[in-house]
């Protein structure tokens, strides 16, 4: 769905992608083409030609309405429209009324386009709606070259494609690439195709794409000589294969071509060289196998390898050293396939600064890859290590366990040593408890007796009869001396 077609230069680009990938979708354009107070205002010859022009090519599945926005907006259930783009009156207040009004009417998932996001002069406002749409969506992307363009993704868009995951889920730096990408090829575009020559966006005839030439230096006595040269003509930006009959009796190696005579960028394919007139096949070179028989010269760099499949003119004298094999001679037959893109200075700049980036880029990632397979290796040797140390750990564990086996069954031994001497020490204590008793009661028994003598010696009756003691004591004494 576009709003604001005029002469269909961005619409009719939306039917050619559906064309020319088999979308089973349709396409509408909303536009009165009366015109407005930034597009100009025009008559009817501009409808006619749109017309006409979509009847032509894409009236199988492209529907024009002529009507305003808001009268187009009834025909449209809520959530049918895949990708919106708004284009209309680019007031502020038009173009947030465009998008409000519309908004519902694109499914979840959905994409808005919204052009003029960059451009600030006069009463364009689309700029202010865009700062508000950052601010208020989660997946958002802005091209900044030329009048801006503001992608906006409704609710979360799924990450089905590399762009859109490049769009709203790319780093700074792939962001910028894309935007860069872009920028570049509209470059290009513009330099070898031109502008079409009706303006505003009118259809115009396919451009005729300019020739290039190719020429094929052999190495002879005299060097590379134009004398011996040969020269082709190829169409540009066109994959071809150019044939060159080197005859003469000289040496092919090395072997010069030089691709064209501006800047541009130059992709090869195949180099055949074939026996004449056998046409047997004498050797071959194909720049993406990996082997290395190319080189560059004068104008001509190799920006983002060194396998010559890619290579960037800078200036008119782009050269391509081919390591022949020296023993191959002449007579043979060269066969070339290649494409020749001419293109503007600034987009080889612009090319040149971004392979620069990228080289920088992928070399800070092998110094990284590097540094994590150190560091990979470094983990691995310490488990490797650890293993080791764990396994000699574990023998020693079960060493020690048998030790605490051994200890704990004596441990247990010892305790019911203990326990048997706790009760014999038990028993010896109440026996000795006992024994402190009698003792007790013994020495109370002789402290009454003491008691009872030391009374009886100081009573009177012991002092009254002490005479008669001493004459029993005498007599007793007398008796055993005549027993004697």
């Amino acid at each position: 769905m576009e709003l604001g077609t005029h002469w269909g230069e961005s619409y009719f680009t939306f039917c050619q992608a559906v064309e020319e990938a088999g979308l089973s979708c349709l396409c509408y354009a909303v536009d009165h083409w009366l015109g407005d107070d930034h597009a100009g205002h025009y008559g009817e010859e501009v409808f006619d030609e749109v017309s006409e022009y979509n009847n032509r090519y894409y009236r199988q599945f492209s529907y024009l309405l002529r009507r305003s926005f808001d009268e187009a907006l009834a025909q449209f259930a809520d959530d049918s429209i895949d990708l919106l783009h708004i284009d209309g009156l680019h007031t502020y207040e038009a173009v947030s009324h465009d998008f409000r009004a519309w908004l519902p009417k694109v499914r979840s998932g959905g994409i808005i386009l919204l052009h003029d996001i960059c451009a600030k002069h006069e009463d364009f406002g689309v700029w202010r709606l865009w700062s508000e749409i950052k601010a208020e969506f989660s997946d958002t992307f802005e091209f900044h070259h030329s009048w801006g363009l503001g992608v906006v993704g409704k609710e979360h868009v799924p990450r089905r494609t590399p762009l859109i995951e490049s769009l709203f889920g790319g780093s700074p730096a792939v962001q910028e690439a894309v935007r860069r990408h872009y920028v570049t090829y509209a470059s290009h575009l513009e330099n070898v195709l031109g502008r079409f020559p009706l303006a505003y966006g009118r259809p115009a005839p396919a451009p005729v794409l300019p020739e290039v030439r190719v020429q094929v230096f052999p190495f002879g006595e005299r060097g590379y000589s134009e004398e011996v040269c040969q020269i082709r003509k190829m169409a540009a930006c066109s994959w071809t294969t150019l044939t060159f009959d080197l005859r003469e009796p000289i040496s092919l190696a090395p072997l010069r071509v030089d691709p064209g005579g501006e800047p541009g960028f130059i992709e090869i394919d195949d180099v055949v060289l074939y026996s004449f007139p056998s046409g047997d096949l004498l050797w071959s070179y194909q720049p993406a196998s990996g082997a290395r028989a190319m080189s560059v010269a004068g104008s001509a760099e190799m920006p983002l390898d060194d396998d010559g499949s890619f290579i960037v003119s800078t200036g008119d004298d782009p050269q391509i050293l081919l390591a022949v094999p020296p023993e191959l001679k002449a007579p043979v037959q060269l066969a070339l396939s290649l494409r020749i893109t001419p293109a503007a200075k600034q987009a080889i700049e612009l090319f040149k600064n971004t392979a620069s980036r990228l080289r920088s880029s992928m070399t800070g990632l092998e110094q990284q890859v590097h540094r994590l397979q150190l560091e990979r290796d470094s983990l691995a040797s310490q488990l490797t290590t650890a293993a080791a140390e764990a396994h000699a750990m574990a023998a020693r564990s079960e060493e020690t366990q048998r030790a605490l086996a051994e200890t704990q069954h004596a441990l247990a031994e010892t305790q019911h040593a203990l326990a048997e001497t706790q009760h014999a020490l038990r028993e010896t204590q109440h026996a000795l408890a006992e024994t402190q008793h009698e003792l007790a009661e013994n020495r109370g028994a002789l402290k009454a007796a003491e008691d009872t003598v030391y009374r009886m010696h100081h009573s009177l009756s012991w002092k009254v009869t002490e005479p008669v003691r001493r004459v029993m004591a005498f007599l007793r004494s007398g008796s055993r001396a005549s027993g004697q």
